[in-house]
């Protein structure tokens, strides 16, 4: 049988990432030469085979098979502060309590991508990488108040959550003519989550399919434009709902349930600018529907009185990061990288979820590539992210009330091999 985890929510639900490095629980990092430039112009330069993730039909610019592998690590700074006093379901009045901080997380994020000609104007591509995920644990007994039995109430909206999904990605980049290119892709992608609250668990697993295509289009020797578009991907989830006796009393158990979760599809624009011989002037838009993910019903097979379908209402909006950067080749075997991107939020006040206190954001990066050897590219890369406090003012799970302050950043490190056969 399919478990369905983290995406089946209830009153315990979070189906969302609590990092603070992308909306959502997008995970950004796929390619470190991208990183550098804080993502402009990567889905238009075939700098390697990672810009096919951004867009597919770069691969026609790779004339020679290519594997490249890539690693990041991130910090994560996230705590929380109680701003006002609490009750519990109007009961027992207490001071704002704590903690409130998240325990030490530090995601370690790989993916890998090949490149092999097939012809003179056709490449095979093929990506394995992780686009969203979560892993989130926060303290006990955090929140406004403690409840009659004890347990805080930020505790009823979030305690532990893991989410990861698993993509297969090849694509195919053909040149059509001497200025333009164009390309395509399937994905397969699998999810698997646990996702924790005082109320309930969720456990499970499934795999779907998506696409993705696009174009590269020079109209000079000077200006490079792309365009790229990835499905929104759909999950027909059937898993187990476990609700927890602080909850459920006597009903309290572990019921088969079944719900449908849509990923966001994205649209990227991409822009390079050769300013001379050496150095390029970079340029990206990247569109997000997270709109898609308005609300999850769970169906389970559970008694009453519990609610069935359990609901849990996102409505989150749908998202735009900017970014400009700038590539500059110090000679033959190096090269230098910088960028800068505004990244918008997917909630406000009313709708944060407390596994996702996500809010708009402002990333800093610099980078470098070295050739060491002919056929070997060594890249790194750095990122801070500043992200605006994220206020949470809740009250929808179980009386339990939610208002303070959450304060994050983040920062990036990441190295990436590429090498060429």
């Amino acid at each position: 049988m399919k478990k369905t985890g983290a995406v089946l929510v209830g009153s315990a639900l979070s189906l969302v990432a609590g990092h603070a490095a992308a909306s959502g629980f997008s995970v950004s990092y796929q390619s470190v030469s991208a990183l550098g430039t804080a993502y402009a112009g990567a889905g238009v330069l075939s700098e390697n085979a990672s810009n096919q993730w951004y867009n597919p039909a770069t691969l026609a610019g790779l004339k020679q098979a290519e594997l490249s592998a890539a690693v990041h690590q991130v910090w994560v700074d996230t705590t929380f502060e109680a701003d006002s006093d609490g009750s519990f379901a109007g009961l027992i009045p207490q001071s704002g309590v704590g903690p409130g901080d998240f325990e030490d997380v530090e995601p370690f994020v790989g993916s890998l991508f090949m490149a092999v000609p097939i012809s003179d104007m056709m490449t095979f591509g093929l990506g394995v990488n992780a686009p969203f995920g979560t892993k989130i644990e926060y303290e006990d007994n955090w929140g406004n108040a403690i409840s009659p039995l004890g347990t805080g109430s930020g505790d009823f909206y979030a305690t532990e959550s893991d989410l990861k999904t698993y993509n297969v990605n090849p694509s195919l980049g053909i040149q059509v003519t001497d200025n333009l290119n164009v390309g395509v892709g399937v994905s397969y992608q699998r999810l698997d989550a646990d996702i924790r609250n005082a109320g309930t668990r969720l456990e499970g697993d499934d795999d779907s399919y998506g696409w993705n295509l696009g174009l590269t289009y020079s109209p000079d020797d000077n200006n490079h434009f792309g365009v790229a578009y990835r499905s929104k991907i759909d999950y027909d989830v059937e898993g187990d709902i476990t609700f927890n006796p602080v909850v459920a009393g006597p009903l309290a158990g572990t019921y088969e349930g079944e719900t449908s979760v849509d990923l966001p599809a994205s649209l990227q624009l991409s822009y390079a600018g050769d300013l001379s011989d050496r150095t390029q002037i970079l340029m990206g838009v990247e569109w997000m529907e997270w709109s898609s993910l308005d609300k999850l019903e769970i169906d389970h097979a559970g008694p009453a009185p519990l609610p069935n379908p359990a609901v849990e209402t996102f409505d989150w909006e749908n998202t735009v990061r900017y970014s400009l950067g700038v590539r500059h080749a110090m000679n033959d075997t190096t090269v230098l990288r910088a960028g800068v991107a505004q990244e918008e939020s997917t909630q406000g006040t009313d709708n944060r979820s407390a596994i996702s206190p996500d809010s708009d954001r402002v990333w800093l990066t610099l980078g470098a590539g070295f050739t060491p050897v002919e056929n070997m590219t060594i890249d790194v890369g750095y990122a801070h992210i500043f992200v605006e406090d994220a206020d949470i003012n809740r009250s929808d799970k179980f009386g339990a009330p939610l208002v303070g302050t959450y304060e994050l950043d983040a920062d990036v490190i990441g190295a990436q091999l590429s090498y060429r056969f």
